[in-house]
């Protein structure tokens, strides 16, 4: 527990109300709160559709031949016109040009220090990113603790084998929505050459095939595990209604009064039990593990 600024207030506040109040504008502050994500890749990589099944939102259109833009798209995108939503940003991707490299390294550099989370997307099939690797570990793995990032394989339906020419099967299991076995092992090399080439732990990659709807769910979960306690909550409240579920909803709210208990610090023991009543009046799903939350 820490003695901030904010715990002396807490400790030294005997007003019950008033501790009521705080807490409550904290927890107002965390839910109101927009993130910038950043989506990083070069084009052609699925980016748009991704980010559509992630978010319910279209990214703009990226052209199949040249990149749109040499410098990054914002988009402001919200579940419903009452949230305050969270701010995309389209990243053009290194390793396109020789050229144009050099000129994103920078770009990312100023970037990286304003975002809360990076969604670095890969092609299946795309094997020539030894300058994307570059990119991140000079830029964005010094800055993990402030800004993770999270690989996400993109388009997994292609990556081979397609079709069993003896057969004229599909290597993808259409009813289950999921690949066959011999597909499966190809998608599992795939995830620890990035991981070999990055340097990340494989629990930072996710595959998926956005057009096929494959994978959403758990990538969503994957990002909402990843990102530190004051953030689950607003990723959580922006992902698309047809993908959230139970253990995004819990690992949300979790995450929202683990970040307030770490808030009040040393004071916490003074404002707990007006901390549990704030929860149970805001919290729909979780009410009897509010109390389990808060004894750890």
């Amino acid at each position: 527990m820490t003695n901030s600024p904010d715990s002396k207030i807490l400790k030294n506040q005997l007003n019950t109300q008033k501790i009521r109040e705080l807490i409550e504008k904290k927890v107002n502050d965390i839910k109101g709160y927009t993130p910038r994500v950043a989506v990083f890749g070069v084009t052609g990589v699925g980016k748009s559709s991704l980010c559509n099944a992630l978010f319910g939102k279209d990214l703009a259109k990226v052209s199949d031949v040249a990149a749109c833009t040499r410098s990054t798209q914002e988009f402001n995108i919200s579940s419903n016109d009452s949230e305050p939503g969270l701010i995309l940003i389209d990243v053009p991707g290194v390793g396109e040009t020789i050229e144009r490299d050099e000129e994103y390294f920078k770009l990312y550099s100023k970037l990286i220090p304003s975002l809360d989370l990076v969604i670095w997307v890969i092609k299946a099939d795309d094997r020539a990113y030894a300058i994307a690797e570059k990119a991140y570990k000079e830029i964005l793995k010094p800055n993990l603790d402030q800004c993770p990032v999270i690989f996400v394989i993109n388009q997994v339906d292609k990556i081979e084998p397609i079709l069993d020419e003896s057969t004229g099967m599909g290597f993808w299991d259409v009813e289950k929505n999921q690949p066959k076995p011999e597909k499966e092992l190809n998608i599992n090399k795939k995830i620890n050459e990035i991981s070999k080439a990055f340097g990340v732990s494989t629990q930072y990659i996710q595959t998926a095939s956005a057009t096929r709807n494959y994978n959403i769910v758990e990538t969503m979960e994957k990002i909402i595990e990843i990102l530190p306690n004051g953030k689950k909550y607003s990723l959580y409240r922006e992902a698309s209604q047809n993908i959230k579920t139970e253990k995004m909803e819990e690992a949300a709210e979790k995450g929202l009064w683990d970040s307030i208990k770490d808030w009040a610090g040393d004071a916490w023991d003074t404002v707990k039990d007006i901390a549990v009543e704030v929860a149970k009046s805001t919290i729909k799903n979780f009410g009897k593990k509010v109390l389990e939350w808060f004894s750890r």
